[in-house]
C-alpha cells in the first residue's frame, strides 16, 4: 500500500481503533493512546496490508488486543487490600472538607481586615507586587505599604492563635 492511500485511509480506522478501546472501557485517553499505536502497527504492516480482506478489520482486531494488554498491564486491588483503598478515599475526602472549612475560616477574617490592609495583602501576597508597586498605585509611600502589611499579617496570626486556642 502506497503512503497516499494509507493516509486517506488512516482516518477512518483510527475512527474504529478508537471505538474498539472505548468499547472495552478504558478511558478517553486511553483509547486515543490505543488509537495512534494501532495506526502505528498498521502504518509497519502496510507493505503487507494488501492481502487482508478488510484492513478496518484488522485495524479493529489490533485495537482490541492492544486494549486487552492494557487490561492486563493494570495493576490489581487485592480484596483484603480494598479496605485500605477505601480508608483512604475516605481520609482524601475527610480532608478536603477541612480545607474548606480552613479556606471559608480565612476568608471570613480576610474580609474583617481594614480595606486598606485587604488591599495591600492582596497585592502582596496573591498579586506579587513589590512594595514600591504597592505605593504607587495606591498613592501611599513604601513604607506605609510595609506598615499596612505588617499590621494586617500580625492581626491574622493572632486570629489563627486565637482559632487554634
Amino acid at each position: 500500500m502506497e503512503q497516499s492511500e494509507f493516509e486517506r485511509m488512516a482516518h477512518h480506522w483510527r475512527q474504529r481503533a478508537y471505538e474498539t478501546g472505548v468499547a472495552f472501557g478504558v478511558t478517553a485517553d486511553e483509547a486515543e493512546d490505543i488509537a495512534q499505536d494501532t495506526l502505528l502497527k498498521l502504518w509497519a504492516m502496510r507493505h503487507e496490508l494488501e492481502r487482508y480482506r478488510s484492513v478496518e478489520s484488522l485495524a479493529v482486531v489490533v485495537a482490541r488486543n492492544l486494549t486487552i494488554d492494557l487490561h492486563r498491564n493494570r495493576r490489581t486491588v487485592r480484596l483484603d487490600d480494598a479496605h485500605n483503598h477505601l480508608s483512604i478515599a475516605d481520609k482524601m475526602a475527610d480532608s478536603d472538607i477541612i480545607s474548606r472549612e480552613e479556606e471559608r475560616w480565612l476568608s471570613q477574617r480576610l474580609s474583617q481586615l481594614p480595606p486598606r490592609q485587604h488591599t495591600v495583602l492582596v497585592m502582596r501576597q496573591v498579586e506579587h507586587r513589590s512594595y514600591e508597586e504597592i505605593a504607587s498605585l495606591l498613592g501611599i509611600t513604601s513604607s506605609s505599604a510595609k506598615v499596612l502589611l505588617s499590621r494586617a499579617r500580625k492581626w491574622l496570626l493572632e486570629q489563627c492563635r486565637l482559632h487554634d486556642e
